[in-house]
């Protein structure tokens, strides 16, 4: 069923509501009531054998007893009766369904069998539904409140750019309420619930295609479909409207009350986060952070194009206060043009200050035109990507005449303006009035006026990034097939495979391994030392010893050819003495990779998500410090070295201090290659440790000394 189709869900012609009430203090009585007080124009059939009318209308028994066609039907009984409904739905031919019922996955075994025999009547019927244990839509537009939250007691709505998403139907309309009442408008609001059909995508993609939507946010305790979600970001970056996430479910503690509210999987926060900014996904932490977020999409507001940021102080502290902000946001207090600074100068009293954060003082009352000059100054630098404005006790005409201006110039402008005032409204009414009239983002906290334009500042630079959607990068990611050798390989592989058939693999996706040979016995060692040059290094082959340090099993360094006998012996000896019941398949002998900067490289299967790829330096960068990058797979080489870039120990790489300069590009080319061979691989690859990987001096490339590939399903 095509995504716009969902119209017909928002705003459908004709809705019946099964289980209807005349108590509109019970779930089922609301939604009738919230129905005809927000003055929905379609009709409506109450369904209630114990009622013949209810609110003025008739009330049927049954589905079957309705006359006209039926576009939706909010099911508001005990869920034991809920496949008895959906049965009469389909003999309506009812194309929607929104299910306010709870007890189903959410509850246990029993919810959760009636839940998938409703899953399975409903497609058999072709049936698409929202819910169960959902609260319902709200098509704020048209006035269709197709739902039971006290959030829809105000009337009338105040429809507007934003399109909401929950999977808490609590929670959201809570937030959909608060957010109303700070003057954001909405174009939908949807509880999502179990999400035993339709899910927040679904619903998202719907809302991307609306005209009248300018940015989704979504309230999430988890992600179904990664594949979808992922369709879905990529969509959002084409057609330029933020998408915007409150995730829970960070702790451990939170995962599981996710799971348990909606009977929602959660998968790993930092994999989550990774791909959030992996694809220009904007998150939010808390309600204020997307209440702000929406407020600085309010009316016409443009997207910004870099991270420039401009301010405007009416007051020194102000400016500083909005300049420690924006580093700790990433942003960069421009630098402005001496033509700018001149412009500045000449409208402010000769105690402010024309650089960046400007200071135009209290003083700016005292005249009629250079307050919006200095403001029409900053946004024609090219330097200031946005505008910070911060005002704080300016009332009277003074502050009307301010706000006016503001609105005037925000209206014409094609940057971003953020006003902060600092002052309570009961002393500028009426200026806030204006500027809300005008639709200009207003914030009394010159800290989170900041915070809410970084966010999209950094969504404005990431969309611009290339889309792995794209036609270049996607050809660019095209990995190559897999060879009949490494179809065998993996055929006949333990789950666990050897450092020697992991870097087969890894080999044959043109990743450079280390130079190595298998030596079954002292002579084969000795031989194969010769091949290879001393120094050498000898480990243990055996499936079924994974860390040789551990055994004894390994020596590095073997420079003298007197050694390799002596040496292989105890490894042997070593490795049975510490697994008896191990395959020893002989003793690898590998070139000494010389001297460089050591990383790890890894794959792990997100179960939302898919392959997910893993980078950091070695030591306690990864064991301590946890300083890894991540991303979904595969990665463009753009994306690969914005991943390499983004480690805390990146330095080391980059030559700091004196040190020789990596070959970053060649480990930038290996993290591509290791991606795409993990997309190739799919569902067989359950996770690959290239530990390490040793980054050589520019223009000498890198080389796996170590690997540890493990299969899934077997």
């Amino acid at each position: 069923m095509a995504q716009t189709s969902l119209k017909r869900f928002f705003n459908p012609r004709s809705i019946a509501i099964i289980g209807a009430s005349t108590d509109i203090r019970t779930i089922n009585g609301k939604p009738l009531h919230y129905l005809q007080r927000h003055g929905y124009a379609g009709d409506l059939y109450p369904v209630n054998p114990k009622y013949a009318e209810i609110a003025g209308l008739t009330c049927y028994p049954d589905l079957k007893s309705i006359p006209g066609d039926i576009d939706l039907a909010l099911i508001v009984v005990n869920y034991k009766l809920v496949p008895a409904m959906i049965e009469q739905c389909a003999a309506r031919k009812v194309p929607f369904v929104t299910i306010f019922s709870s007890g189903f996955a959410e509850a246990g075994e029993e919810g959760k069998r009636i839940q998938a025999q409703v899953a399975r009547l409903a497609a058999e019927a072709g049936i698409r539904i929202c819910g169960p244990n959902c609260q319902g839509a709200v098509d704020l537009f048209d006035n269709t409140a197709a739902a039971f939250s006290a959030s829809l007691d105000p009337a009338p709505f105040l429809p507007g750019p934003v399109g909401f998403v929950t999977q808490s139907g609590a929670l959201g309309y809570s937030i959909f309420n608060m957010a109303q009442e700070s003057g954001i408008g909405f174009s939908y609001v949807v509880s999502t619930g179990n999400e035993m059909d339709l899910d927040a995508a679904d619903f998202m993609d719907f809302m991307l295609d609306d005209d009248r939507t300018r940015m989704v946010f979504a309230y999430l305790e988890g992600i179904r479909d990664g594949d979808k979600f992922i369709r879905l970001a990529e969509k959002a970056r084409r057609v330029g409207k933020p998408l915007a996430v409150l995730k829970v479910g960070r702790s451990e503690t939170g995962s599981r009350a996710a799971a348990s509210h909606t009977a929602a999987l959660t998968g790993s926060d930092e994999v989550c986060d990774a791909f959030f900014r992996q694809k220009g996904i904007i998150r939010v932490d808390d309600i204020e952070g997307f209440i702000d977020l929406a407020t600085a999409m309010k009316g016409r507001t443009p997207l910004p194009r870099g991270s420039g940021l401009g301010i405007v102080s009416i007051s020194g502290g102000g400016g500083v206060l909005c300049a420690d902000t924006a580093e700790a946001c990433g942003l960069t207090v421009t630098a402005l043009k001496p033509e700018t600074t001149e412009m500045i100068a000449a409208n402010i009293p000769s105690f402010g200050s024309p650089a960046n954060p400007v200071d135009v003082t209290a003083q700016a009352i005292n005249t009629a035109d250079g307050f919006a000059n200095v403001i029409q100054a900053m946004l024609a630098d090219p330097g200031v990507d946005g505008l910070v404005v911060v005002i704080t006790m300016i009332v009277g005409e003074p502050g009307r005449r301010m706000a006016r201006d503001l609105v005037r110039l925000s209206q014409e402008a094609e940057k971003p303006i953020m006003v902060a005032w600092t002052a309570g409204p009961g002393l500028v009414a009426e200026p806030f009035a204006v500027l809300s009239e005008g639709n200009v983002p207003l914030f009394h906290s010159p800290v989170r006026a900041v915070q809410a334009l970084a966010k999209l500042m950094h969504y404005g630079t990431d969309a611009e990034r290339p889309s792995s959607a794209d036609p270049g990068v996607a050809a660019a990611q095209v990995p190559p097939p897999i060879s009949d050798d490494i179809e065998k390989l993996l055929a006949s592989a333990d789950r666990t495979l050897t450092e020697r058939q992991s870097k087969q693999i890894l080999s044959a996706f043109g990743i450079s391994i280390s130079r190595e040979r298998l030596a079954r016995s002292r002579e084969e060692a000795l031989a194969a030392c010769e091949e290879i040059g001393l120094p050498v290094a000898m480990k243990i082959d055996s499936p079924d010893i994974l860390h040789k340090t551990e055994a004894d099993a390994i020596r590095l360094n073997v420079t003298a050819s007197r050694q390799v006998g002596e040496f292989f012996d105890e490894i042997v000896e070593n490795a049975r003495a510490h697994k008896p019941e191990a395959r020893i398949n002989g003793v690898l002998i590998q070139e000494m990779v010389p001297a460089g900067v050591e990383v790890i490289v890894g794959i792990n299967r997100d179960p939302q998500f898919g392959p997910v790829l893993m980078f950091g330096l070695g030591g306690i960068f990864v064991e301590i410090l946890k300083d890894v990058a991540m991303r979904i797979a595969p990665v463009s080489l753009q994306e690969a070295m914005k991943m390499i870039r983004e480690v805390r120990g990146y330095p080391l790489l980059a030559g700091a201090r004196g040190r020789v300069k990596a070959d970053v590009a060649a480990l930038a080319r290996t993290l591509v290659k290791v991606s795409q061979m993990a997309v190739t691989l799919g569902p067989q690859l359950d996770q690959l440790d290239i530990n390490p990987l040793i980054v050589l001096p520019e223009g000498q490339g890198v080389r796996v000394a170590d690997a540890l590939m493990i299969l899934a399903g077997k």
